[in-house]
């Protein structure tokens, strides 16, 4: 059964952000929708109020002979008791990434796929659509405040932008007509064996993009600009330092002139180098699709960001400013700080940053170590531990990141954990003007415990 016919679709692991998105999307859409995770969540409670059943936990009762479609995601194993129950009952099941690249097939693709600024040019992208009448479809892996706080938008066009996730080539599963790659730097090797493993990940994807379809990437970002040699397919490669570059469209031409068109203003609200690439991947997207200039600007300047990147919240006790940011790799640990700083050059700031999982600590111990010059101090509360072995976690303490760092900046320190740092601010808040909480794992806790 496809899941466009199915009429009662149950999700296990719905607690996820874009296990959650695709969940909302299919109830506006008219399916019933029912969900499963191992615990309550701000998300969980959100899928709720909009009238999806939700299960605290997995029990083989949650599956009934009404379901159709079991769609599950790709962290629950096999021997899940869910699991069992839907094998049992003979109900098609599918993965996440297989169920959102059925339900794009009814769609004219846009997928934004890289290692860095997927959820701020997806979220850019889709405002440029917006803006330019086209009322598109989105699935974002973060809550957008254009969006009221959710992690997805149910458009009546024919328009579907996804955030492609290359975690365990997920995104081959879709076709897309416009392909954006913002950069290729090495990520999840405890997935991929290195940097070429990763790049095959998104060489076929590429190979994927539909006949007459466009990928976008950016000259300037080495690793992506080797994909233009070995995948042929139309691209546009556009360059910050060449602002004149060329489109290399084989027949095809954005503007008349074949070069990006200089009377399109890139201006956004956001700070950072790094978001201006975002914002110049979401303008060509809608030069594309013939948006008119005016209304791609409006599209980029009404991004004002989404949940955890760069996201500014407030607390009562002190003056200080606090940011919040899903950052977790070096890269995008230092583009933040150093964006941070731009605008804040005598700030005294304070970064609290958790890594994400043992492994990648180890991969990039060294690349971490050189990320935080733009912060005053750094404190490492712990490290997340997620897909982590018993051996990884053997390898490498909190202490060991700490002493990689001082050799950069002499101000890092070992937090102790959630709750001492959260000690720590309380009595020395005083002390920083701006106050960055960075990581992909629990580390927004801390906030409760402030």
């Amino acid at each position: 059964m496809k899941l466009s016919k199915a009429k009662h679709i149950h999700f296990i692991g719905i607690g996820g952000i874009g296990m959650s998105s695709l969940a909302q999307i299919l109830k506006q859409k008219g399916k019933t929708i029912s969900g499963s995770d191992q615990c309550k969540s701000k998300i969980t409670k959100n899928l709720e109020k909009n009238g999806i059943k939700f299960d605290e936990g997995h029990n083989e009762k949650n599956i009934n002979k009404k379901h159709q479609i079991i769609i599950y995601s790709p962290a629950i194993p096999k021997n899940n008791v869910e699991m069992k129950k839907a094998r049992a009952l003979k109900i098609i099941t599918m993965t996440y990434p297989e169920a959102l690249g059925e339900f794009s097939e009814e769609y004219f693709v846009i997928a934004i796929a890289g290692t860095h600024g997927k959820s701020t040019t997806t979220a850019m992208a889709a405002l440029v659509l917006e803006k330019g009448g086209l009322d598109p479809t989105v699935v974002i892996g973060t809550k957008m405040k254009a969006f009221k706080n959710r992690n997805y938008k149910v458009g009546k066009s024919k328009y579907l932008i996804i955030e492609a996730c290359e975690y365990k080539r997920s995104f081959l599963n879709f076709k897309p007509d416009i392909l954006v790659i913002t950069n290729l730097e090495a990520d999840h090797l405890d997935y991929y064996k290195n940097l070429a493993d990763y790049s095959s990940a998104f060489e076929k994807l590429g190979k994927n993009v539909k006949k007459g379809g466009t990928i976008i990437i950016n000259k300037d970002d080495k690793n992506s600009y080797k994909l233009e040699k070995k995948i042929k397919k139309d691209f546009i490669s556009w360059s910050r330092k060449k602002p004149n570059s060329s489109f290399n469209l084989r027949g095809k031409t954005l503007t008349e002139n074949n070069k990006i068109d200089q009377g399109l203003k890139i201006d956004t609200q956001v700070a950072g180098e790094f978001n201006v690439e975002n914002a110049t991947f979401a303008a060509i997207v809608g030069k594309l699709l013939k948006i008119e200039n005016k209304k791609i600007e409006q599209g980029v300047r009404s991004f004002k960001g989404t949940w955890r990147r760069m996201e500014y919240k407030t607390k009562k006790f002190t003056k200080a400013k606090f940011i919040d940011d899903y950052g977790h790799h070096p890269t995008e640990i230092e583009s933040t700080l150093n964006a941070i700083r731009e605008g804040n050059q005598k700030a005294k700031i304070l970064c609290i940053f958790q890594p994400h999982q043992y492994s990648r600590t180890i991969l990039l111990m060294k690349s971490f170590g050189k990320s935080f010059d733009s912060a005053d101090q750094v404190i490492i509360p712990n490290i997340y531990a997620v897909r982590d072995s018993e051996e990884d976690m053997k390898k490498i303490s909190t202490t060991d990141l700490v002493n990689e760092i001082k050799k950069h900046n002499k101000h890092a320190r070992n937090g102790g954990g959630l709750e001492k740092t959260a000690e720590y601010i309380k009595k020395y808040h005083k002390k920083y003007d701006i106050i960055v909480t960075m990581g992909a794992g629990d580390i927004t806790s801390i906030y409760k415990m402030l």
